[in-house]
């Protein structure tokens, strides 16, 4: 059996539309895999910048004195902190890292946050959220 010329164009065409999607289809998913790791990459960037600056303003809170505060804005993921002794956990998404202080530490919460206050306090640095600014 034969098709006609109708026929036969009409398959070629529906062949040559679902290669096209197929087509479109996986560049949309390698794209879209390509977009989440470079958005991943940022956030890992943004927020191991934002530990840099958290930490030298620990410093620089404890180093210049009582009644000395700093704010740091963190970039990228909100940041979570957990006070140990003289050292305090940044965590902010899939990056974590710690920073040391001659100062004792103390916490006023550990939910995550994108702005926190550091004040010397009689040489006990007080870390807490702060609304944003």
């Amino acid at each position: 059996m034969r098709l006609n010329s109708h026929a036969q164009a009409s398959i070629e065409t529906l062949l040559v539309f679902l290669i096209f999607i197929s087509a479109f289809s996986i560049v949309y998913v390698a794209s879209s895999r390509l977009a989440a790791s470079a958005q991943s990459r940022l956030d890992t960037s943004l927020s191991q910048s934002s530990f840099t600056e958290f930490a030298a303003k620990l410093q620089s809170a404890c180093s210049m004195g009582n009644g000395n505060i700093r704010t740091v804005e963190v970039r990228g993921n909100p940041a979570s902190l957990f006070a140990d002794g003289n050292s305090i956990v940044f965590t902010a998404g899939s990056f974590s890292a710690r920073a040391n202080s001659s100062c004792e530490l103390s916490l006023a919460a550990s939910s995550p946050a994108r702005f926190f206050r550091i004040e010397n306090n009689n040489g006990t640095l007080l870390v807490s959220p702060e609304a944003q600014q």
